[in-house]
């Protein structure tokens, strides 16, 4: 599926990923949802008493997937391949990709297809439960909290 696909036959958003499931999730979302519309950043961040840090984390990273995903749809008319031939942070900078299992080596790709790569790698993230949970109360791996912090600054 290309993100920045504008074919008629192609979504140009990916269906919104879902927290880890029960009741606690939902809980956790309407503390987000409730702290985010405060205009307090501090306070919508921090954990929340008794809480388990794990669980916060997955929520949060859940939804900055999904937020990080809205945003680069609405940009898919204004980056194209021809538009934007390679991945760039200024004139210094450039993105080359590699995911170190089908992509081993280094490749220049266009911004939109480094998008649509890097939302692919970090979905299937997501997806693996050996990773991330999807139910609330699942153990988590003791990397936990050093895979989402990489998943967060990828």
């Amino acid at each position: 599926m290309s993100l920045f696909g504008l074919g008629r036959n192609q979504k140009t958003f990916r269906p919104k990923k879902s927290a880890p499931s029960g009741s606690k999730g939902a809980q956790l979302r309407k503390h987000i949802d409730a702290t985010l519309g405060s205009g307090n950043l501090r306070e919508a961040v921090r954990l929340p008493p008794g809480e388990d840090i794990n669980e916060w984390l997955a929520v949060n990273t859940v939804d900055f997937f999904n937020q990080v995903n809205l945003l680069f749809g609405t940009l898919t008319e204004f980056c194209t391949p021809e538009s934007c031939p390679t991945m760039t942070a200024g004139p210094k900078y450039e993105y080359r990709w590699a995911d170190g299992v089908q992509i081993k080596k280094p490749i220049e790709v266009s911004a939109p297809k480094y998008v649509e790569y890097l939302m692919d790698w970090i979905e299937g993230q997501l997806d693996d439960e050996s990773i991330f949970p999807q139910k609330l109360g699942t153990y988590f791996s003791h990397g936990f909290l050093a895979h989402s912090q990489f998943l967060m600054n990828s």
